[in-house]
């Protein structure tokens, strides 16, 4: 019995033994993967940052340090912190723990070779504080009256996370602790997350947004653009101003917040000069062709509007096709790449210096003709720079 004992010991040692064994095996293969991950990193920055010569000497002060961390989270952390030390727009890394990262990989997927992206959520924007930024019209938050400056609490009685606390919760109803105005009893919403390819929600969100505004007996247009990274955000808004605003008496286009992309092409649709056209058949029936917007224009935008929306904006100021409402957009005006990393993960790099008109707008932005401040907390619903956009134009 004595003997079976000593049996029984010496094998729940040499269990637990190999158990700490193993645990430090992942450990240690955990930490080798982060130190390759951060080496490839620092070769692709190398072999592809605008700046060889900044490339260079940042590679050489950050080789190897993906080894001093042994969390995913830590690793992000120190990632974002040693790619903002090159002060460049367009550079940065994600993982599926971030909310831009659905939309970056929505953009990029034919490119990287992936299929398109569905990501859950409940079509807000939320700053990482956790204030709505942005309410897409039609989205679960929308319908239940989540409003911008509401900040989000918790979410089922949790910390509220806007990308784990609603991962596996399609079509199941989640209680978010909502506060409305600071200091006073938050409210309790329930919301249904659904999954959606972001770049179709974007497209849904302007053109459920896109609605005419009655100010002062006039009927103004207003149509907010989250994203113009693909032609079809241009082809809505061109189909909207042609075929559904003729009464407008001027156009408020939304560029605050979101994503870039749009094409310099995009300013076609504001150059008055391609004729109107009319055609008659045979019977007297008239058809007019106008897909030009002439009348006055107003263009939203803030510290959020980047990329492409700023050339736009840069173009309209410029050339005096329409009027500037808000504050200094990013000056994020680089040509970035995005690369897939193992895992993944996402790391952009700004590839391409961009001038343009032979200016540099990259660290400056385009600011606005008239300078509208707001403070996005707790705001109820309330939008300054739409309501100065609106008083412009129903004069």
């Amino acid at each position: 019995m004595r003997r079976f004992r000593r049996f029984l010991f010496n094998s729940l040692v040499l269990l637990i033994a190999g158990y700490w064994l193993l645990l430090g095996g992942q450990a240690h293969a955990q930490l080798e993967d982060f130190q390759a991950l951060g080496q490839r990193i620092v070769d692709l920055v190398r072999g592809h940052f605008y700046d060889a010569k900044r490339a260079d000497a940042w590679a050489s002060l950050h080789s190897e340090y993906g080894a001093r961390v042994d969390s995913l989270v830590a690793f992000a952390a120190l990632t974002k912190q040693a790619l903002s030390e090159l002060k460049t727009s367009h550079t940065d890394f994600y993982t599926p723990l971030d909310p831009e990262y659905y939309g970056l990989l929505s953009i990029f997927h034919e490119v990287l070779g992936v299929k398109p992206v569905e990501f859950e959520g409940i079509g807000v924007d939320f700053t990482p504080e956790h204030f709505v930024r942005v309410v897409f019209a039609g989205g679960p938050g929308d319908r239940v009256g989540l409003r911008r400056g509401d900040k989000v609490l918790m979410a089922d009685g949790k910390d509220f996370d806007p990308v784990l606390s609603f991962q596996g919760k399609v079509s199941r109803p989640v209680i978010l602790t909502v506060e409305k105005k600071a200091g006073e009893l938050p409210v309790n919403l329930a919301v249904t997350p659904r999954k959606l390819d972001p770049k179709k929600e974007w497209l849904e969100a302007q053109q459920l947004g896109s609605r005419l505004i009655e100010r002062e007996g006039k009927k103004i247009a207003y149509v907010p653009m989250f994203s113009c990274a693909g032609e079809e955000y241009f082809e809505a808004l061109q189909e909207s101003v042609s075929e559904k605003y003729h009464e407008a008496v001027a156009l408020i286009l939304d560029f605050r917040d979101g994503w870039g992309g749009c094409d310099p092409q995009f300013l076609n649709l504001f150059n008055p000069l391609p004729p109107v056209q009319t055609y008659i058949d045979p019977t007297g029936k008239t058809r007019t062709v106008n897909q030009q917007w002439r009348k006055p224009l107003y263009l939203l935008i803030n510290k959020g509007t980047r990329s492409g929306k700023e050339v736009v904006a840069f173009a309209v100021k410029t050339h005096k096709l329409g009027t500037l409402i808000g504050e200094t957009t990013a000056g994020a005006v680089m040509g970035g790449r995005c690369f897939l990393l193992p895992g993944k993960y996402l790391l952009y790099i700004a590839e391409l210096d961009d001038l343009i008109d032979g200016q540099r707008l990259e660290g400056r932005g385009v600011p606005p003709d008239f300078e509208v401040a707001t403070d996005l907390r707790y705001a109820d619903g309330s939008d300054p720079q739409l309501e100065k956009a609106l008083l412009l134009s129903s004069k």
